[in-house]
C-alpha cells in the first residue's frame, strides 16, 4: 500500500507530520480521486489562508490539484488501506446477512487488520467500530466464546447499543438469562440517565423473549441428515429477502428442493446470535394437512388463534407445502402479517399465495455441474467406492437436474451401475420408503401437482407434452386449443415453466403427463403443425432471412423430430415427405446431413412415398448430399429422374447433374450444370457455378474455376445465402493456396469461417477448419495448424461425421510429418485410413491423400501410384499433382524427376517457372502422357511390377 491512513499516516512508508496534515490527505484520500469542497477540508475551524498552507506543504509530499470544485488527490483507490478496509468491510457485512458467518468473520478480520491505531478521521474509526462488532457477531453465530470481549466492548462504549445487544444474546446462549437481564437493566438505565431515551425495540423484544425463555433455547429445526449441496445463490437470495421483506414465497416444480432450501435458510437465521431474527422459527408442515390453522397452533404450542398465539414474535414462521390448501393459508397469512408486525413468513408451494407485498423466489432445477456433483455426493454415502462415470450425467439430464431424484437415483446406486441406472430411468424405478408418500416415488411428486389441476388445465398438460422442446404461444393455441389464462394457470402450479416466449415442461413431468393423453389427436395436430412451419420457413433460409429462419427451426429441433418420427412411424409418408423435403438446407446448414439422411430414407421407405413428387426428389436429392453409398442412391435416383419433370423447385433440377455424378459422367455433367448457371433465380444460378468451379478445379483449370467461383460468389450474396457464399470462398482459397499464395489462403479461409460463425459447429465448420490448419502447415506454422486441425477433428467427433474427422486426422498426420515425427505421422495416418472404410462419398479421395502422406513417410513409390490412380479416375488433378510430386522425390534419376515435377505443375493447372528441359517437357505432357510416366518403372528398378 502507498497510502495508510488507517492508524499512523503515511505515504510510500513515510510518516506524514501533524494531525492536520493527516486529515486533509485522509479526506483526499477517502474521495477516491473526486475533487473535494474546501468547506469539507477546513477541519477544527481552519481559515482559507491556513488550508492554503496545508495544501502547500501537503504538495511536498503528494501531487494534489486544485479545480473549479475544490481540491483533488490523483490516487489509485487499490494503492489506499482504507478503501481495501472499506471492500473487506461490505463484503463481510453482506456475507453476514446472508447467512455466511464464517465466510464474514473471516473477511472483516482481514478487513480489521489493516488498522494499527486510531485514524485522523472520526468517520474512519466509526466504520471500524462497526466492523468490530459485525465481527464479534458472525463469532458468535458459530458459537464461539465472545462474552469477555462484548464486555470490553460494553465498557468502552456503554451507549452504543450494538455491542450490548450483542452481549445479552451471548449471555442467553450460555443460559446465563439472569445476567442477561442485568445488562439489560444496566443499558436501559444509562440511556435513560444519560440520553432521556427508552430502549430500543430491538432491545425490548430481546428482553421479553429472555423473560418468556425462548432466547437461547434448542433449535426448533430437526438437524438435517444430509449436507447442503449447491444452492450457495438461492440461499444468499432468500437470506437477503428475508432481511428486507416480510413475506416470502418459494416456488417451483416438485422435488426442486424448495423445502430444503426453506429449512436451510431458517435454521442460518436460527444459528446462535443471528441477527436476522431475534425470535424463533416455527415450521408448520402441510403436506397432509386438511386444514391451516390448527397445524400453526400445534406448531406455534396451542392456542385458540393462531394470530394470538403468534402476537410479539418477531421470528419467522415456515409454512410448506401450501399448494393444496393455498386459499385458506393465504387467508391466514395475511391475518398474521396484520397482526403480528414483527412476524416474517417464508412460505413454499407451487404457486405463488397471491397476497400485496409477497416475494416470490422460484426454485429452479439444479445446474448440471451442482446436479453431478450432489448426485456423486448421495452415492457415495450408500456406496463409498462409488466413482464417477459419463453416465452421471446422463442421469441428471433424464431427471432435470431435481435434487429430490437425484436423491431418489443415488439410493438406487447401492445395487445398480450408473451406466445401468442411466439406461432404466422411469417414474416407478426411483423411491424411497422413508420419504413423505407425496415424495415416494417420482410418480407420486408429479401425480401431487396433478391432482390440484382442473380437468381443462389437466387435458392442456397431457396435450404440451408432444412439444419435447417446448411451444410457443402460437403453437400451443393451434395445436393444444390453449389459452394464455390457461397457459398461465400451469405456469402459476409449476407444470409449465415461461421461458423467452416458449412454454416447457421438465422432462420427468412431461413423461407423466405424455402418459395421461390417452387417444388424444393431438400428436396429429403437432405433426401437421410443423410440416406446415417447414414449408413456410424452406425458402427463406435461402435468402437474406437465412439467420431468422434458422433460429425460428433450431428453437424447433426436438418438436421437429419428434413430429417427423411420429409421422413416420404413423406410415404418414405425405406428411413425413413434406418434412424431409422442406428440411434439408436446414440440416445442411446445421451439419446435420447424415441425421437428416436416416431421416429421409425412412421417409421414402413408406408405402405411397413415391407419390409425392416434389417432396419425394427432395428428400432423395438430401440424402445424396450426405453421400451414402452408390447401392442405396441409385434406385432412389430412378425414382427422383421419373419423377422429376415439369416440378417448380429450383433444386429439382439438380437431380440430372447429380446422376451424371453418381455415373462418373463428367460430360453429361457440365452441360447439364452449363444450362442451370442461367437461371434467372440466383441461388439455383450460385449452386451450378459453385458446381462448375468445384469440377474446374479439380479438372487444373484454375483459370476457369475462378470465373465459375466468382460467379457462385456473387449469385450466392444476390439470394442472401451465407452458406453458398462461404463454400465459394472456400474454394477460392483452395486456388490460392495451389497456387502458392498461402496468405491468401489463409484470410479468405477466415472469412469464410466468420461468415458461417452464426449457424455454430456444424461439419462445414470441421472441414473449413481442416482446409486452415492444411494452409498454416504449409506456411510452417505448425503450432497453429495444430489447434485448427484439433478442433476440426473434436467437432467432427461432436457430429458424428467419420468422413470430417478422418480428414482433420490426415491433416493432424501431416502436421507431425512436417514436424519431423514420422512415427506419429503413421499412427495418425493409419486411424484417418479405419475412417475411410465406409462408402461416403468422397472417401476414395481422401484415402488417396493419406497414401501420399504415408508415401512421403515410407519412401514407398507403389503407395503414390496407387493414390495417383485414384485421383485421375476421380477427376482431382491438383490433389493427382501431390502423387506425382512424391514419385519425383524418390526419382533417383535428376532427368526423371524433373519431367515428374512439370508433369505435376501441368495437373496442378500452375504452370511453373523453371525453362531447364525435362521440366518443360513433363510440363507440356497430357493426361495420357502422364498417366504413361508415372505408370513406367522407376530408374534402377528391375520392372513395374516392383511397386504396387
Amino acid at each position: 500500500m502507498r497510502f495508510r491512513i488507517l492508524g499512523t499516516t503515511e505515504v510510500a512508508g513515510e510518516p506524514v507530520p501533524g494531525r492536520g496534515l493527516q486529515m486533509l490527505l485522509s479526506e483526499l484520500l477517502m474521495a477516491g480521486g473526486a475533487a473535494v469542497p474546501e468547506q469539507r477540508l477546513r477541519h477544527d475551524g481552519a481559515t482559507a489562508n491556513a488550508l492554503q498552507s496545508q495544501i502547500s506543504r501537503l504538495r511536498k509530499l503528494v501531487p494534489v490539484e486544485r479545480t473549479p470544485a475544490g481540491y483533488r488527490l490523483p490516487a489509485d483507490p487499490e494503492e489506499v488501506d482504507a478503501h481495501l478496509f472499506a471492500r473487506l468491510a461490505a463484503d463481510g457485512e453482506r456475507a453476514l446477512r446472508a447467512g455466511r458467518p464464517a465466510d464474514a468473520a473471516g473477511l472483516l478480520r482481514e478487513a480489521l487488520a489493516l488498522w494499527r491505531g486510531q485514524a485522523a478521521l472520526d468517520g474512519l474509526n466509526e466504520a471500524r467500530q462497526q466492523a468490530l462488532e459485525h465481527r464479534v457477531e458472525a463469532d458468535l453465530r458459530l458459537g464461539a466464546p465472545v462474552v469477555e470481549e462484548l464486555r470490553e466492548l460494553v465498557r468502552e462504549h456503554p451507549l452504543r447499543e450494538r455491542p450490548r445487544v450483542l452481549l445479552i444474546r451471548a449471555l442467553a446462549r450460555d443460559g446465563r438469562e439472569a445476567e442477561a437481564l442485568s445488562a439489560f437493566e444496566e443499558g436501559r438505565r444509562l440511556i435513560g440517565e444519560r440520553l432521556g431515551a427508552d430502549p430500543s425495540a430491538e432491545l425490548q423484544r430481546l428482553h421479553l423473549q429472555i423473560l418468556r425463555g425462548r432466547h437461547g433455547r434448542r433449535p426448533s429445526l430437526r438437524a438435517p441428515l444430509t449436507s447442503f449441496v449447491g444452492r450457495d445463490a438461492e440461499l444468499t437470495a432468500l437470506g437477503d429477502l428475508l432481511a428486507r421483506r416480510r413475506l416470502v414465497t418459494l416456488t417451483g416444480p416438485g422435488g426442486a428442493g424448495k423445502t430444503r432450501l426453506a429449512v436451510e435458510a431458517a435454521r442460518r437465521l436460527e444459528a446462535p446470535g443471528s441477527s436476522e431474527t431475534a425470535g424463533r422459527i416455527v415450521l408448520v408442515e402441510l403436506a397432509a394437512a386438511t386444514e391451516v390453522a390448527p397445524a400453526v397452533l400445534a406448531a406455534a404450542g396451542g392456542g385458540s388463534d393462531p394470530v394470538e398465539a403468534l402476537a410479539g414474535e418477531s421470528g419467522v414462521l415456515l409454512l410448506d407445502n401450501c399448494e393444496h390448501v393455498l386459499p385458506e393459508a393465504a387467508e391466514l397469512v395475511a391475518r398474521l402479517l396484520d397482526g403480528c408486525p414483527a412476524l416474517r413468513v417464508l412460505a413454499t408451494s407451487r404457486e405463488p399465495l397471491g397476497l400485496d407485498g409477497e416475494s416470490v423466489l422460484p426454485v429452479h432445477p439444479l445446474p448440471a455441474r451442482v446436479a453431478e456433483s450432489l448426485l456423486v455426493d448421495r452415492a457415495r454415502a450408500v456406496r463409498p467406492d462409488f466413482e464417477p462415470s459419463e453416465a452421471v450425467g446422463r442421469i441428471c439430464r433424464s431427471l432435470d437436474g431435481l435434487p429430490l431424484a437425484i436423491e431418489l437415483a443415488a439410493a438406487r446406486l447401492r445395487a445398480l451401475s450408473a451406466e445401468d441406472l442411466a439406461d432404466r430411468l422411469d417414474l416407478d424405478l426411483l423411491a424411497s420408503r422413508t420419504a413423505p408418500p407425496r415424495h415416494r416415488t417420482l410418480r407420486a411428486v408429479v401425480s401431487w401437482s396433478w391432482e390440484l389441476l382442473c380437468p381443462r388445465e389437466r387435458r392442456l398438460a397431457a396435450r404440451l407434452s408432444v412439444f419435447p422442446s417446448g411451444a410457443t404461444l402460437a403453437a400451443a393455441e393451434q395445436v393444444c386449443g390453449a389459452t394464455p389464462a390457461l397457459l398461465a394457470a400451469l405456469v402459476d402450479k409449476s407444470l409449465v415453466q415461461a421461458d423467452g416466449g416458449r412454454y416447457r415442461m421438465l422432462e420427468t413431468v412431461r413423461a407423466f403427463c405424455a402418459e395421461q393423453l390417452g387417444d388424444d389427436p393431438v400428436r396429429q395436430a403437432h405433426a401437421e403443425f410443423f410440416a406446415r412451419l417447414t414449408e413456410e420457413a424452406e425458402p427463406y433460409l435461402r435468402n437474406h432471412r437465412q439467420l431468422a429462419a434458422l433460429a425460428e427451426l433450431a428453437a424447433e429441433h426436438d418438436n421437429l423430430n419428434a413430429a417427423l418420427n411420429w409421422a413416420i412411424g404413423a406410415g404418414q409418408a405425405g406428411t413425413a415427405l413434406r418434412m424431409t423435403g422442406s428440411l434439408w438446407f436446414y440440416w445442411w446448414l446445421r451439419g446435420l446431413r447424415h441425421h437428416g439422411a436416416r431421416l429421409s430414407l425412412r421417409a421414402l421407405d413408406l408405402p405411397g412415398a413415391d407419390e409425392c413428387g416434389e417432396h419425394y426428389v427432395m428428400s432423395v436429392l438430401q440424402v445424396v448430399s450426405a453421400g451414402p453409398p452408390e447401392p442405396v442412391i441409385r434406385p432412389l435416383m430412378e425414382v427422383a429422374e421419373r419423377l422429376a419433370g415439369g416440378l417448380e423447385h429450383p433444386l429439382v433440377r439438380m437431380v440430372h447433374p447429380m446422376t451424371a455424378i453418381i455415373d462418373g459422367d463428367y460430360t453429361a455433367l457440365i452441360p447439364a450444370l452449363l444450362r442451370s448457371s442461367t437461371e434467372p433465380q440466383p441461388w439455383l444460378r450460385g449452386f451450378a457455378e459453385l458446381m462448375l468451379g468445384l469440377l474446374r478445379s479439380g479438372g487444373g483449370e484454375l483459370d476457369r474455376a475462378d470465373r465459375h467461383l466468382d460467379s457462385a460468389l456473387t449469385a450466392f450474396r444476390l439470394a442472401g445465402d451465407r452458406w453458398g457464399a462461404a463454400q465459394a470462398m472456400l474454394q477460392q482459397a483452395l486456388i490460392a493456396g495451389l497456387r502458392g499464395d498461402h496468405r491468401v489462403e489463409l484470410a479468405i479461409t477466415d472469412q469464410a469461417l466468420a461468415l458461417t460463425a452464426p449457424f455454430g459447429a456444424t461439419e462445414d465448420t470441421s472441414g473449413a477448419l481442416s482446409s486452415r490448419g492444411l494452409a498454416l502447415a504449409r506456411c510452417g506454422d505448425l503450432d497453429g495448424a495444430r489447434r485448427d486441425l484439433l478442433q476440426a477433428a473434436e467437432v467432427a467427433r461432436t457430429r458424428e461425421t467419420e468422413e470430417m474427422l478422418a480428414i482433420a486426422l490426415f491433416g493432424l498426420g501431416e502436421v507431425a510429418r512436417l514436424g519431423g515425427e514420422p512415427e506419429r505421422a503413421l499412427e495418425l495416418y493409419g486411424r484417418a485410413l479405419a475412417g475411410c472404410e465406409t462408402l461416403w462419398v468422397g472417401a476414395e479421395e481422401v484415402r488417396a491423400r493419406i497414401l501420399i502422406g504415408l508415401g512421403q513417410v515410407t519412401g514407398d513409390a507403389g503407395l503414390h501410384r496407387e493414390a495417383f490412380s485414384v485421383l485421375m479416375r476421380t477427376l482431382d488433378l491438383p490433389a493427382a499433382a501431390e502423387a506425382v510430386e512424391g514419385l519425383a522425390a524418390l526419382e533417383p534419376s535428376e532427368e526423371r524427376a524433373a519431367q515428374l515435377q512439370g508433369a505435376a505443375a501441368a495437373l496442378r493447372g500452375v504452370p511453373g517457372s523453371r525453362t531447364d528441359e525435362a521440366y518443360v517437357k513433363g510440363a507440356a505432357m497430357s493426361r495420357e502422357q502422364i498417366v504413361r510416366l508415372v505408370s513406367a518403372p522407376r530408374a534402377g528398378s528391375a520392372s513395374g511390377t516392383a511397386h504396387r
